[in-house]
């Protein structure tokens, strides 16, 4: 066999690229390429966060005068609700792990794709179901009791939809104990040959660190944002 032949062979044997994987809709939405998850997750964090950077400049230009320009102090206090709920829950707990952690540890310990790959494409659709049904409880009610919902303002007094924000809150939590789950299980079980828990890069420590919070204290934090 020929040098070109070899390299013809070679070609046909690698994968094919995440990026040309299928350009369809179908094919993104259904797909278990941990790459493509992430971009999926990097889209949808990115979108909330244009949502939640819209409430905090209005509130700023609030703030422009110190009688106000146009909000009520209801409507302040919910828009600083909303900007709060949605960087915390929505953009800075998922964005390192369910981004740059489905791209890069894979390919940091050598493994295909992460343990369980139909449980990583649902952990995203928990996610965007969690946060979209949580937004649009907050557009449409409104939730005036800050990123915390502490109480009395998450009580049966509140006047907006602060048990409909909070149970999309719960549902994005199960999403963050599923990418945890599956990270642990990937580091645990997909390293390559001869990569022992000394040889694993800073990052995929990191990453096991990250993933035994989620896993232990993210169904405690929701129920405390639920129940609280």
């Amino acid at each position: 066999m020929t040098d070109a032949a070899i390299a013809d062979a070679a070609v046909e044997t690698q994968p094919a690229s995440y990026l040309a994987a299928g350009h369809t809709l179908i094919s993104w939405l259904t797909t278990t390429d941990h790459k493509r998850i992430a971009i999926l997750y990097a889209i949808s964090i990115t979108f909330f966060f244009f949502i939640g950077g819209i409430a905090i400049a209005l509130v700023r230009l609030e703030l422009m005068t110190p009688q106000g320009l146009f909000l009520t102090s209801d409507a302040y206090n919910r828009l600083f609700s909303l900007h709060g709920i949605i960087m915390v829950w929505f953009f800075l707990v998922p964005s390192i792990p369910a981004t740059m952690g489905n791209f890069l540890l894979p390919l940091m310990i050598g493994a295909h794709d992460v343990a369980f790959p139909r449980l990583n494409l649902l952990s995203w659709y928990l996610y965007v179901f969690g946060a979209a049904f949580t937004v649009y409880a907050m557009i449409s009610g409104g939730v005036d009791t800050g990123w915390t919902f502490y109480t009395p303002f998450s009580t049966n007094y509140a006047t907006g939809y602060v048990v409909a924000a909070a149970v999309g809150v719960f549902v994005v939590g199960f999403s963050s104990i599923a990418t945890g789950v599956n990270f642990l299980a990937t580091i645990h079980l997909l390293r390559a040959p001869g990569m022992t828990w000394f040889r694993l890069p800073l990052f995929g420590w990191s990453m096991y660190v990250v993933s035994m919070v989620m896993v232990l204290l993210a169904l405690v934090v929701d129920l405390a944002v639920l129940f609280g």
